[in-house]
């Protein structure tokens, strides 16, 4: 009877984009399919492996309906308001099926993007539309009107994404200190995500310039196309190990865990991650004061919030952590309260199994 009733569970497809891709909408997916929810709904992977080019990446639609079709289910969660995901919104309806649509970004917030008005006029107004249901990942995209305007009376306004639940004690260490010969009084600002402009690495390294202090050292984890850029910018103080450029990596946690600071000086931002994993490491956070930041970071509270697009804020706030323990160590343990009161699973997937019970019905 048992077994009988695990099979009638609803079906749901999650949207990923690449199954190996680390990134905020599979993270969130892999939660969401790995949580108590399974034991209510039966879940699978719409695995989505994009192309160059607007035209030929059209071409992955057809391979989209056949996932669709063999899994047939009651509902495909799709991800985003990216290329990916307005091609996943079509191949469901073209299947006929339910579609719920997370908002975790905007490409009209990009600054260096030549595609905002075929993005912003076409391709994000169509996702939204032809969407049955539709929540953003922090209230600031949420409200905007823009979002408003293409999904009135769908939207569910947000559900934000869930904090990873952390056995920190059960984290191998990276051995960071040792392999670069950090002492333990010495600092790390430890700077997570792609190095792009919009994630404000500009401003960050005109920032380390001037702290030009012994006690600090500066930790990259990432990869972009502005990789290089920040390298040479940054060539005398990778020379005298004032800062590490880690590149991409596996084991993000295992370095965070000996790490001071987290340094998020992004443009723009919806609800990052990596923020929320730098929040459940325990970590005192640098964060800018844009989008959803403010819903995670109160200042003074368990972190510090700056205005975008300020290396004299971010100098002065990696100063005023760096000199006080007393206080990194406050914002730290607020900052986990904050992660365990406001944004653990259990919290958020009370918000979202009514919402896929709804398009079951």
């Amino acid at each position: 009877m048992e077994e009988k009733l695990k099979n009638n569970r609803p079906k749901i497809l999650l949207h990923i984009r690449a199954r190996n891709q680390i990134s905020g909408p599979n993270v969130s997916n892999r939660i969401i399919y790995q949580s108590a929810l399974s034991e209510k709904f039966q879940f699978g992977y719409l695995e989505h492996n994009p192309v160059k080019g607007i035209f030929k990446n059209l071409m992955t639609i057809p391979t989209l309906i056949k996932q669709i079709k063999t899994f047939n289910p009651d509902i495909v969660h799709v991800s985003g308001l990216l290329r990916s995901g307005f091609e996943a919104v079509i191949a469901a309806r073209l299947c006929r099926k339910k579609v719920l649509l997370t908002i975790h970004g905007s490409a009209t917030d990009a600054i260096v993007f030549n595609k905002k008005f075929l993005y912003g006029k076409v391709i994000e107004p169509l996702t939204l539309r032809l969407s049955h249901k539709v929540y953003a990942v922090c209230d600031a995209m949420a409200k905007r009107d823009y979002i408003r305007k293409h999904t009135k009376g769908r939207l569910i306004n947000t559900i934000h994404n869930i904090a990873p639940a952390i056995d920190k004690d059960a984290i191998i260490p990276f051995g960071l200190r040792e392999k670069y010969n950090i002492d333990k009084d010495t600092v790390v600002v430890t700077i997570v995500g792609r190095i792009i402009y919009d994630k404000g690495i500009t401003f960050v390294a005109d920032a380390i310039k001037k702290v030009n202090a012994e006690n600090i050292v500066f930790v990259f984890i990432g990869d972009g196309p502005y990789l290089s850029v920040l390298s040479d910018n940054l060539s005398n103080e990778i020379l005298n190990n004032r800062v590490l450029m880690l590149g991409k990596q596996e084991n993000v946690l295992s370095i965070l865990k000996e790490c001071d600071v987290f340094l998020f000086a992004t443009l723009h931002e919806n609800l990052s991650n990596a923020l929320l994993e730098a929040c459940s490491m325990g970590l005192a956070v640098i964060a800018t004061n844009v989008g959803g930041n403010r819903e995670v970071i109160r200042d003074g509270y368990n972190g510090v919030l700056i205005p975008p697009a300020n290396s004299y804020e971010i100098e002065k706030a990696v100063k005023l952590l760096a000199s006080n323990k007393t206080l990194r160590k406050k914002f730290g343990k607020n900052a986990l309260n904050t992660m365990e009161e406001d944004f653990s699973q259990e919290k958020l997937l009370k918000k979202l199994e009514p919402v896929y019970k709804e398009l079951c019905d």
